[in-house]
């Protein structure tokens, strides 16, 4: 089986500091580097480093940084499906703390064009079929991933959507989605309110901490945000999407599928940068159920993933290769 990842790619600029400045405060770096990000691309690359047969679909300009990212697909074996926009290249700000905490800031550029992404969607999805796994995120147009959503089920193959920037999303769109993934701020903001008597949409609590994509990272707690209140809007999720998967830092994964819910341990770990935990996560996910393991397997595999990628510095870059994923499961058998 194939994952063919739909998504934004962008030219992050990365400043490394000794914590996230309050608004309106200077701070002095520590350093700076660019390299290749979006959450499309780092999820493409992360399925490859798994092991995938993967295939990127987007868009970047016709400049320097496009030219960058097709190199950087190329080199990491994914096929790239980039079509050239009028608009410059996706470009993505990135403050890195020191306890691995960040703050990101995204000039969308290339991956606003729908019309652009839409077109290669269509051309990559036309040899699509049972055998393959369709990821998309929602940081492009939500009609593109719509239109993608639909070719893929029209041809059998397997629908995940990262519901990442969380936006609302109607019962008619989430019926196009196999498997869902979603974090705790996202989890609640897309069932819109927590259910099974817990506040309604003007109260519903929020979480205090960045989660790690089921990575436990040293010193950080999940704040804020009672546990049976993620449990139902997750329940309330998988009402409506065959499998729901729901990051929870410190705490793990809660997967629910076929009626059933398993919660998954998390891989302690102390964070360097924690910028593609959830999107190394996914694609490490999408790698698995394409190669047709079973969730049980699948999510470990992706949680051991995004443990090792949080231990070393940037986006795309940090996402861990199948031997170093197959090493750290193994200290958990």
């Amino acid at each position: 089986m194939g994952v063919i990842v739909l998504g934004s790619a962008n030219l992050d600029t990365s400043v490394s500091m000794p914590r996230i400045p309050a608004p309106g405060e200077t701070i002095l770096a520590t350093g700076a580097a660019s390299g290749p990000g979006g959450k499309g691309l780092n999820q493409a690359v992360a399925a490859a480093r798994s092991g995938a047969s993967t295939t990127f679909v987007g868009a970047v300009g016709d400049d320097e940084a496009g030219e960058r990212l097709r190199g950087v697909l190329i080199d990491e074996g994914v096929r790239a499906g980039l079509d050239v926009s009028e608009r410059p290249t996706g470009t993505a700000f990135v403050m890195v703390a020191d306890d691995g905490e960040n703050a990101i800031v995204v000039v969308a550029g290339a991956n606003g064009d729908g019309a652009a992404i839409t077109a290669e969607a269509a051309s990559a999805l036309a040899s699509a079929g049972r055998d393959d796994l369709v990821l998309a995120q929602l940081e492009v147009p939500l009609d593109a991933v719509l239109s993608a959503f639909r070719s893929a089920k029209e041809r059998g193959a397997t629908t995940v959507l990262n519901a990442a920037p969380s936006r609302p999303l109607s019962d008619d769109q989430l019926a196009l989605v196999d498997v869902l993934i979603v974090n705790q701020h996202e989890c609640l903001d897309l069932a819109g309110a927590p259910v099974g008597g817990a506040a309604d949409a003007a109260g519903a609590p929020t979480v205090g901490v960045t989660d790690a994509a089921g990575v436990s990272v040293e010193g950080a707690a999940v704040e804020g945000v009672a546990d049976d209140a993620v449990a139902d809007a997750a329940r309330f999720l998988a009402a409506r999407v065959g499998t729901v998967v729901v990051t929870l830092g410190a705490a793990g994964a809660l997967v629910l599928s076929a009626g059933e819910e398993t919660r998954i341990p998390a891989f302690p770990v102390t964070a360097v940068d924690t910028t593609a935990a959830g999107d190394t996560f996914c694609g490490a996910l999408a790698s698995r159920l394409a190669a047709g393991d079973a969730l049980a397997a699948a999510v470990p595999f992706a949680s051991a993933a995004a443990a090792l990628c949080v231990q070393r510095p940037g986006a795309a870059a940090s996402a861990p290769r199948l031997d170093e994923i197959t090493e750290l499961l193994a200290t958990r058998a």
